[in-house]
């Protein structure tokens, strides 16, 4: 029974995952930027790659209500709010090195912390089944890693 229930979560997710793909060209892109179409294309996969990173990127893929939506919404907002910015070290008459380089080292070593509480809180908002989805996803991805680290390696 777990093994069908297992198997249906990975067909769920995998199935989903291509449609998202497939339909996630984002066509709407060009309706507000203006910029040669070569440049518009790179910036789209960089765009789609940078997206798809992470466990944010496999919380994505899963069928999240609109509730859940905005709650991870607002998960985000609150953990950009908490985020030092390096703007306080520049004034209208200078800019103060010691200050700056002060809080970059703040940031290098809060951002784990940082990453893990959110991926935290978030999870807290999924469905039990969401949980199951993800780590299913979470496996596939790895095996996907690891099967392209073997294609690398067999030269």
């Amino acid at each position: 029974m777990k093994r069908k229930l297992l198997m249906t979560v990975a067909l769920t997710g995998l199935l989903g995952t291509g449609l998202y793909a497939y339909g996630g060209n984002m066509q709407g892109m060009d309706k507000g930027m203006s910029c040669p179409s070569g440049m518009k294309s790179s910036m789209m996969k960089k765009h789609k790659k940078m997206k798809d990173f992470g466990v944010m990127g496999l919380i994505r893929d899963l069928n999240l209500s609109s509730e859940q939506m905005k709650d991870i919404q607002e998960i985000k907002q609150d953990m950009m709010k908490n985020k030092v910015k390096s703007t306080v070290a520049f004034s209208k008459d200078g800019f103060d090195k010691e200050k700056y380089i002060e809080i970059m080292k703040q940031k290098r070593d809060n951002m784990l912390e940082s990453k893990a509480e959110m991926i935290d809180r978030v999870y807290k908002v999924l469905t039990s089944e969401q949980k199951e989805q993800l780590k299913v996803l979470m496996d596939l991805r790895e095996e996907k890693m690891a099967s392209m680290m073997k294609k690398r390696m067999r030269f």
